[in-house]
């Protein structure tokens, strides 16, 4: 067992053995019961040490999501793990250069590296003008020797890049649930939706002839949004400074900047000269009573009890969270055939986890489950539950979309991704100030692709 799964497993079970002294208390709870002055005092203490454990075992499973993915790295090469980090320490020592110097000090190898995206396995990378402003470059493939221009593409090294799609991926947690789609350009790309819940099959008697469905079919268009970090400045002096880390420094402001862009519209992007959010596709679909997708709303705002607010019953709506009669109703919303894959899941945020941890089923049975298993998620109402902050909480005004999602959400969106990231380097720009500007940018879309497989909570009428 390596270190970082042990370190992952043992959060994992105090976080259980937390929750499982609380559970008594819950249970009191629901059966309206009032806790005493001590339990009280105890339940808040586990909550807290809940959430604080909550953020640490985050933390363990990206290091163990980062060292996985330079395995897998190294097998897609057919290298050793110590010839893969080997070339990637070659190319990162020449982006380094490019980071604090520019063009001026790269070595024909390292020039050769950062314009040369063959070097992962003959990735078909994408070529776009990438250069540092302070000297333009002859380009690999000019139109005629001796020409200048713009560099063809400095790459960011493989490491780099995971650090950016992890940071993608942490930032917006919904985007690890979606159907991904890498491709080599950026070219306008045709998407073909269908609704086939309508067609069934059908008996033929013998010597009839086979009757015929005819299918229709509805395209969307996967573009591809650039998305910048916007400029970010370090000071000469501080990039000089060889004990200055301007690796660490670019790259995670970069993965900061861009992932929270995309984890916002993700959600709640409009689609129009931008990504498409979830939210926005379900909600344009609409309340569906009794039908696949959409949006869910509970019939009436009927009471609820919730420990927050003592021993008095209190309605959904002014507790801002559902009843255990909408957690099982929303499941119920999704067709078999997609549960039956065995990807459907659970996003809420921090906060709304907090509440959610005191819903309990018809039998006072919590239906929310720590999982202890490294690498498993936690379940809620048997199903695997993910945390996004980019999601916002169920609201306590009447008729407002969010809070809550659950579905197959593979089948619902589509996320398209230009393979490859890359870096500019300003220096003339921000000379007066002593500093230099790095923008960092990805090309990206997202469209829905089956609505039907997923469902937002809408909060009660008034």
């Amino acid at each position: 067992m390596s270190k970082d799964i042990a370190g992952e497993i043992k959060i994992r079970e105090q976080r259980a053995k937390l929750y499982k002294g609380m559970v008594p208390m819950i249970e009191k709870l629901n059966k309206g019961e009032k806790l005493t002055v001590e339990e009280r005092a105890e339940f808040d203490k586990r909550d807290a040490k809940l959430v604080e454990l909550d953020g640490d075992l985050r933390r363990v499973m990206r290091a163990t999501e980062i060292e996985n993915g330079r395995t897998e790295l190294a097998e897609t090469r057919g290298l050793s793990r110590d010839e893969s980090t080997a070339v990637d320490v070659r190319h990162a020592q020449a982006f380094s250069g490019f980071l604090r110097y520019g063009t001026d000090r790269l070595t024909p190898e390292g020039r050769s590296l950062l314009t040369n995206p063959g070097y992962v396995s003959g990735a078909g990378y994408e070529r776009r003008g990438m250069a540092d402003s302070s000297q333009l470059v002859t380009a690999p493939g000019a139109p005629a020797a001796g020409s200048t221009g713009y560099d063809a593409g400095y790459m960011i090294p493989q490491g780099f890049w995971q650090n950016l799609q992890i940071a993608l991926k942490a930032y917006g947690g919904i985007m690890s649930k979606c159907r991904m789609l890498n491709t080599d350009t950026g070219a306008p790309m045709p998407w073909p939706t269908i609704d086939p819940t309508a067609v069934v099959g059908a008996y033929i008697g013998e010597g009839n002839q086979v009757g015929f469905t005819d299918y229709s079919f509805g395209q969307g268009m996967l573009s591809a949004w650039t998305i910048t970090s916007q400029a970010i400045l370090a000071s000469v002096q501080l990039i000089e400074d060889s004990a200055f880390d301007v690796d660490g420094f670019v790259s995670d402001r970069i993965g900061e900047a861009i992932g929270r862009k995309v984890a916002q519209e993700l959600w709640t992007g409009t689609g129009s000269s931008a990504l498409l959010g979830i939210q926005t596709a379900e909600t344009a679909r609409g309340i569906q009573a009794g039908a696949l997708g959409g949006i869910y709303q509970p019939v009436s705002a009927s009471k609820l009890y919730a420990y927050q607010y003592g021993s008095t019953l209190t309605n959904k709506l002014t507790a801002g969270m559902p009843g255990f009669d909408d957690i099982s109703m929303m499941v119920a919303k999704i067709d078999p055939a997609y549960r039956g894959l065995g990807n459907c899941t659970w996003v809420m945020n921090d906060t709304t986890l907090q509440l959610m941890r005191t819903i309990t089923d018809s039998l006072s049975r919590p239906i929310w489950q720590p999982e202890v298993a490294a690498g498993a998620p936690d379940t809620f109402y048997n199903y695997p539950l993910l945390i996004d902050q980019n999601i916002g909480g169920i609201s306590t005004s009447a008729n407002v979309v969010g809070g809550m999602a659950f579905g197959d959400f593979s089948r619902a969106m589509v996320v398209r991704q230009v393979n490859g990231a890359h870096v500019m380097r300003l220096v003339e720009r921000y000379a007066d100030y002593l500093d230099v500007g790095y923008i960092g940018y990805v090309r990206m879309d997202a469209r829905s692709n089956d609505v039907r497989a997923a469902l937002i909570y809408e909060s009660p009428a008034s």
